[in-house]
């Protein structure tokens, strides 16, 4: 537990208070120990779009430190929140040396994956049935 002290970084958030934001490159990632985290992207006009709004035991903050890529959505604190943060190197160390912990995480993208088909279908059907009002065709 000493070793996991020593990569864990605890930070605290209030309400409001962004933790990071899209196309930032920051390479950390976050566990969250309380409060509500509200991820969230901006459409091509500019407005706010959420895309999740996650608690206690959720992550977020990996696609960043999986591809390298700068951050594809903003974070931001909804309410008083104390999160882990975790470097790219010790989260590598964490996946190498915890392989219940990768499962876990791998369980976390996976069910995300699945919310994010379940839109994405639904979105497809809305957009059928505006086009069949419209008599819009393909």
């Amino acid at each position: 537990m000493s070793q996991l002290a020593s990569i864990v970084v605890i930070e605290e958030f209030h309400p409001g208070q962004y933790i990071f934001f899209e196309d930032d490159l920051d390479a950390h990632f976050y566990i969250i120990d309380e409060g509500q985290i509200q991820i969230f992207t901006k459409s091509p006009d500019g407005k706010r779009v959420n895309l999740a709004t996650l608690g206690p035991g959720e992550c977020f903050g990996e696609l960043a430190l999986i591809d390298r890529s700068p951050r594809s959505a903003s974070a931001q604190a909804l309410t008083f929140s104390k999160v882990y943060k975790i470097s790219e190197k010790d989260y590598l160390t964490l996946l190498s040396e915890l392989p219940d912990w990768a499962q876990i995480l791998l369980k976390t993208f996976s069910d995300r994956i699945k919310k994010l088909n379940q839109v994405t279908r639904e979105q497809n059907l809305l957009i059928r049935e505006y086009k069949k009002q419209l008599k819009i065709t393909d």
